[in-house]
């Protein structure tokens, strides 16, 4: 089963607006738990990517997630992974939204090797 991700981008001046934002967020997504709005997230691309052109869509982006525990540093080496690939955007008829899949997985072990081995730098 696919989850959908939404994306909010934009510029925020001071905490005030700040605090806005998150307050909408967690009013649109039903969650209480701020430590889930923060993610570190590592893009890679295929080492090897086909000459740019209509075929390059076929190369895949993969990316590596990881939640922020604002508590406590934990190395990026030792920190709970997730590989996640979207797929492409996908207009929603009669919205203006874009919406577009993201398939996550659980990673365990050294999880920059596995990418490397993978072919992804």
């Amino acid at each position: 089963m696919a989850s959908y991700e939404c994306s909010l981008q934009g510029l925020i001046k001071g905490e005030e607006q700040k605090k806005a934002v998150i307050d909408r967020i967690l009013g649109i997504a039903g969650n209480d738990s701020m430590m889930e709005l923060y993610e570190h997230e590592i893009v890679f691309t295929p080492t090897v990517q086909t000459p740019i052109g209509p075929a390059r869509n076929d190369d895949v982006v993969l990316r590596l997630v990881s939640r922020i525990e604002t508590e406590q540093q934990i190395s990026l080496k030792h920190r709970q992974w997730h590989l996640s690939m979207q797929g492409n955007p996908e207009p929603q008829r009669g919205r203006s939204v874009i919406v577009r899949p993201n398939t996550r997985v659980q990673l365990g072990g050294d999880v920059f090797r596995y990418m490397k081995s993978l072919g992804y730098r």
